[in-house]
C-alpha cells in the first residue's frame, strides 16, 4: 500500500479510504471491492446526522499528511495506525455552519475548492505554503457540493461552484439540486455520496439510476472512461464522502 500523492485523485486501486461508521451496507461494499475502511466515529459537537461525516472532519493534504478535526482522537489514531502524519484543525468542528465546514473543501490537484473566508487556518496556511490555487466559492460545503471525477473534471448542482470552477479551467456538468437523502436535511449532496476507488473508478452510496440527471451523469463519466460503482441498489445517500487515502 502507499500513500495516495494528490488527494482525491487515486492513480490506482483504492485499498483504504475514510468513510462514515454509520452505514455498515456501504462498508460492507466496499470492503468486498478490497478497500479497507477506517469508519469515523461521531464528532460530539456535530448535528447527529452529519456527526461522523469524513468529509467535515478530515483534509488529506499529500502522501501521510493529513489535517484531522481538533480534539478528535480516535481518528487520529486511526489515521496514525496506517502511518499518517497529523495536524489538527486550529479550531474545534462543530455546529452551527459555517463552523461545521472548515475542513470541507474539494482538494483537486494544484486547485482548492473552497470558501476561504470559512476554511480552517491550518488548512489555509498549508495551501499557501504549497502554492494551491484557490478556487473561491460561497458554498462552505465545498467538498459536499462536488463529485470529483479527474483532475479536471466535477459534477455539481451548486451555481457557484460550476461557474467559478468552469472560470478555473474545469469542465463540470451541472445537475439538479435534490434527489439525494441526509436524514435531518430537505436533501444531501452528491459529492458527499461519492468518492473515487480507483483512477477511473468512482463509488456511488446507492445507485444514481434513481437521480433524475442520471443519464447526464453517465454520459459525463463515460466520456472519461470512468465506471460507475454502486455499493446497493437504492436511491443515493449522502454519507460525508468516501475519502481516498491509500493506493495498491
Amino acid at each position: 500500500m502507499r500513500f495516495l500523492k494528490i488527494p482525491n485523485l487515486p492513480e490506482s486501486d483504492v485499498v483504504l479510504a475514510a468513510v462514515s461508521h454509520t452505514y455498515p451496507g456501504i462498508l460492507s461494499g466496499l470492503t468486498g471491492l478490497g478497500v479497507k475502511v477506517i469508519p469515523v466515529q461521531p464528532a460530539k459537537f456535530l448535528e447527529p446526522p452529519v456527526q461522523s461525516h469524513a468529509d467535515l472532519l478530515c483534509q488529506p493534504l499529500g502522501a501521510n499528511r493529513i489535517i484531522a478535526a481538533k480534539g478528535e482522537e480516535s481518528l487520529k489514531l486511526a489515521l496514525e495506525n496506517y502511518g499518517f502524519r497529523i495536524a489538527e484543525s486550529a479550531f474545534m468542528i462543530e455546529s452551527p455552519y459555517p463552523k461545521d465546514c472548515a475542513l470541507n473543501a474539494a482538494r483537486i490537484g494544484k486547485f482548492l475548492i473552497a470558501n476561504k473566508k470559512i476554511i480552517d487556518p491550518n488548512l489555509l496556511y498549508y495551501s499557501n505554503k504549497e502554492n494551491i490555487k484557490f478556487v473561491d466559492v460561497r458554498q462552505g460545503y465545498a467538498k459536499c457540493s462536488v463529485a470529483i471525477a479527474d483532475e479536471k473534471s466535477i459534477i455539481t448542482a451548486d451555481c457557484g461552484i460550476q461557474a467559478a470552477a468552469l472560470k478555473a479551467g474545469f469542465s463540470v456538468l451541472k445537475i439538479q439540486p435534490g434527489f439525494i437523502k441526509l436524514a435531518g436535511f430537505p436533501y444531501g449532496f452528491l459529492g458527499g455520496a461519492c468518492g473515487l476507488i480507483g483512477k477511473r473508478k468512482i463509488a456511488f452510496a446507492g445507485n444514481p439510476v434513481y437521480h433524475p440527471d442520471y443519464q447526464k451523469i453517465k454520459e459525463f463519466l463515460d466520456c472519461r472512461k470512468i465506471e460507475i460503482i454502486s455499493l446497493y441498489d437504492g436511491p443515493l445517500l449522502d454519507v460525508g464522502g468516501i475519502i481516498p487515502l491509500m493506493e495498491r
